[in-house]
């Protein structure tokens, strides 16, 4: 709860690149390299390591009460692409946000077509093709605050739960997404929790 705002202030993965770029390759004066280090980089730092932890951590405890469920078998080991056996199937935890630009309505009436774009859209470096469960989190009022859902950890276990008591995989799970010019197939569920 000390967490007031989410800004990462750095693209994830990008800090080495906005450094070279914005500071290393551009300054040429070293008084002013440490100026503008102080006066900006330090402040994207902090809030990228703040927005890093948050989602670290809310993801820990959420991970941890789902797999609790008596319809849950966790892995015991990292397994790369499985967190959790569902009804059968490995699948992979993405907690996340209704991503910005897509509509929201069309999130909550079409899940499906919300986790094909988001198979889609992932990027090169975190591409997978595995079976994902994706819990999306969002605030229908202001969806830039969906982040603070992430710590109601209330609400979300009582969704989580009945996400869990109710849901099999079937064979409307099954989608097939396109990446790079391939075609690939997967199960996927979605749970979108609103408030």
């Amino acid at each position: 709860m000390k967490v007031k705002t989410f800004s990462w202030g750095v693209v994830q993965g990008q800090l080495d690149q906005k450094i070279q770029s914005e500071y290393v390759r551009k300054i040429v004066r070293y008084e002013d390299l440490l100026s503008n280090v102080k006066a900006k980089l330090h402040d994207d730092v902090t809030n990228y390591v703040i927005c890093t932890w948050f989602n670290h951590w809310t993801t820990v405890l959420i991970e941890e009460h789902i797999s609790t469920h008596p319809k849950v078998i966790p892995t015991i080991k990292n397994i790369k692409g499985i967190d959790i056996f569902f009804d059968g199937q490995p699948f992979d935890l993405k907690i996340t946000y209704i991503p910005q630009g897509y509509n929201p309505i069309d999130a909550i009436n079409n899940p499906t077509g919300l986790a094909i774009w988001m198979y889609e859209n992932q990027g090169s470096q975190r591409f997978g093709a595995d079976n994902r469960l994706f819990i999306e989190l969002l605030d229908k009022e202001f969806p830039e605050r969906s982040w603070e859902l992430k710590r109601n950890f209330e609400l979300i276990f009582k969704e989580i739960d009945n996400f869990f008591n109710k849901e099999n995989v079937s064979v409307k799970d099954e989608i097939a997404f396109n990446f790079k010019r391939k075609t690939f197939t997967a199960v996927a569920k979605v749970l979108i929790i609103t408030i």
